[in-house]
């Protein structure tokens, strides 16, 4: 063990070393403070990974674990730990309080995070090798890990920027503030007036279906007029505007309605990863099948 070449004993027991490190960090730091990379830290340290991952791949010919990153022996085990990490996320409910201590909250996670970094480094190294010695036959491999690489590191660096706030608007009348899950209230860049709530409902009197007539303006003197559903959101300066709720004992007479607003900059990067992961899956299906064997003709003497 540990002797050249490494192959995949040494990666899963890198992924394990990682996995004890965070487990150390959650009990002696707490989780992680993902508010410490808020716009502009997020963007700074996105310019310090891509250049990190650059002097990784000057020195692979003289430190080894940075060319060993580049095989297999290194991204099956870590695919295997992101993985089994990502399912468990998965089956324990995600809140802030309560819950299953620490799988409840992997996204703060250290054993999570770091695992998920070792994946970024690996994808980012691979996508620059594959840039690197281009040919048509890389494309594939290009578009799967440069898409890899986008989809993860954008969504963990833009998480501190992304916003989830309620606001409670009453009819005819123009709210600017919106409150966020602890309740802090928060003007915002656009207000909402609430014209009109709509319910229609099925024949033994349940809700089918509540939305609202509203008008948003911006700052800027803009004015967006519309119909908001649960999953038909409006989108004006960046947020997406979605019914969240309405006075439940009035019904089809509510007198304000709720609305979630989400922002989310770093989702159009987000999009582009996955894309990217797609179209090098459909790449591989179309370029690397393999060719059919061509049968011999033989005429009948």
């Amino acid at each position: 063990m540990w002797t050249k070449p490494w192959k995949m004993k040494e990666g899963f027991l890198i992924g394990g070393g990682l996995i004890i490190i965070g487990i150390l960090l959650q009990i002696l730091a707490g989780p992680v403070d993902w508010s410490c990379f808020a716009w502009p830290v997020n963007i700074i340290a996105l310019i310090i990974l891509l250049l990190l991952i650059g002097v990784m791949y000057a020195l692979r010919k003289r430190v080894y674990p940075f060319e060993w990153m580049m095989h297999l022996g290194a991204a099956v085990p870590c695919i295997v730990y992101a993985l089994s990490l990502t399912i468990v996320m998965g089956l324990c409910f995600q809140t802030e309080t309560g819950g299953i201590p620490w799988l409840s909250r992997m996204l703060v996670f250290w054993p999570f995070v770091l695992i998920w970094t070792w994946m970024m480094l690996i994808s980012g190294l691979a996508a620059l090798n594959h840039l690197l010695r281009f040919k048509l036959k890389e494309i594939p491999f290009l578009l799967n890990h440069a898409g890899v690489f986008l989809a993860i590191t954008l969504a963990t660096l833009g998480n501190p920027d992304k916003k989830e706030l309620t606001m409670t608007c009453y009819q005819d009348e123009v709210e600017w503030k919106a409150s966020d899950e602890m309740g802090a209230s928060e003007e915002l860049d656009i207000a909402i007036e609430l014209h009109k709530f709509i319910m229609d409902k099925y024949p033994d009197g349940t809700p089918k279906r509540f939305a609202s007539d509203i008008t948003v303006y911006t700052k800027g003197g803009k004015e967006v007029s519309g119909t908001v559903d649960v999953n038909k959101p409006m989108k004006v300066n960046g947020w997406k505007i979605y019914q969240y709720g309405y006075d439940v004992k009035m019904g089809a007479e509510s007198a304000f309605s709720e609305f979630l607003l989400v922002r989310d900059r770093w989702i159009a990067g987000i999009y582009t990863g996955i894309f990217m992961m797609l179209a090098g899956a459909l790449c591989l299906m179309l370029f690397m099948a393999p060719k059919p064997v061509k049968e011999e003709r033989r005429d009948i003497q």
